[in-house]
């Protein structure tokens, strides 16, 4: 039995993955290794496990020519991608809808990659199962394999523009009558406390520290601003009255690691 279009995307699939793997662990775990080794090292050793598994299945998938015959082969190998993909599902939805964010690209690929893996995976498992596989590609798989990688060039190209655009910022009418610094360092913001009148109008420089991106967000004034890695962003607070005013890190699980402040509001 020949290597059908299937099994060809198959095996390219899980060498792209195996690729951006390789991309994840040099461009951002090595830089958050470098600055908190305690954090990092964890993490270090996950991407290099799954980067382990990544590239074993993509030799079998691609030179193992016992798994032409063996259909479960097919389906076993796609464990590791997709287990990967729901170890870190709290954390897509906030990346996808965040162009400007330091892992965009990185997410999209991991989505798409998977996708089609799953794809293919379920394809030649039922060409294997049938006996009915074919070494061409069909026209729908064509159509389907191009739309794929228009769509990933295309989310590729929006997570370059938007980094490259910075991230956005809070304003208001007039100039700021006060300014403080707030700095984000280690997935922690360094000042959680700030006070000031309800009549001023607050200038904020937020620097972000870290080799990953942050947000700042005050949803009871609904400022929503990104920081990209190794950036600083300055914005404007207005308040609309006396009280606390709550900002954190939306991104998921930097606001329990320690991002997350008050402005007393007098």
């Amino acid at each position: 039995m020949t290597r059908t279009f299937a099994m060809k995307i198959y095996a390219a699939s899980y060498w792209l993955l195996a690729a951006l793997f390789v991309y994840i662990l040099v461009v951002l775990f090595l830089p958050l290794l470098a600055e908190n080794p305690e954090q990092g090292g964890p993490f270090l050793l996950l991407i290099g496990g799954f980067l382990a598994l990544f590239v074993v299945g993509a030799a079998i998938a691609t030179f193992w020519r016992s798994a032409l015959r063996r259909s479960w082969v097919w389906l076993a190998l796609l464990i590791p991608p997709v287990l990967f993909l729901l170890m870190n599902a709290p954390f897509i939805p906030y990346t996808l809808t965040h162009p400007a964010d330091a892992g965009f690209s990185s997410v999209v690929a991991l989505v798409v990659g998977t996708i089609v893996l799953v794809w293919a995976g379920v394809v030649v498992f039922r060409e294997i199962r049938s006996g009915s596989a074919r070494e061409g590609a069909g026209r729908r798989q064509l159509v389907a394999v191009s739309i794929v990688a228009g769509v990933t060039i295309g989310a590729f190209a929006t997570g370059v523009l938007a980094a490259g655009a910075g991230g956005g910022g809070g304003s208001v009418a007039a100039a700021p009558t006060m300014t403080e610094a707030l700095a984000a360092e280690g997935t922690k913001y360094l000042t959680t406390s700030y006070s000031m009148a309800s009549s001023d109008i607050l200038g904020l420089f937020v620097e972000n520290r870290d080799s990953f991106a942050h947000s700042f967000d005050v949803d009871a004034l609904n400022i929503h601003v990104q920081v990209p890695a190794n950036a600083t962003v300055a914005l404007s607070i207005k308040p609309t009255g006396a009280g606390p005013l709550e900002f954190y890190c939306a991104i998921p699980g930097h606001k329990e690691a320690g991002m997350a402040g008050t402005i007393d509001v007098r």
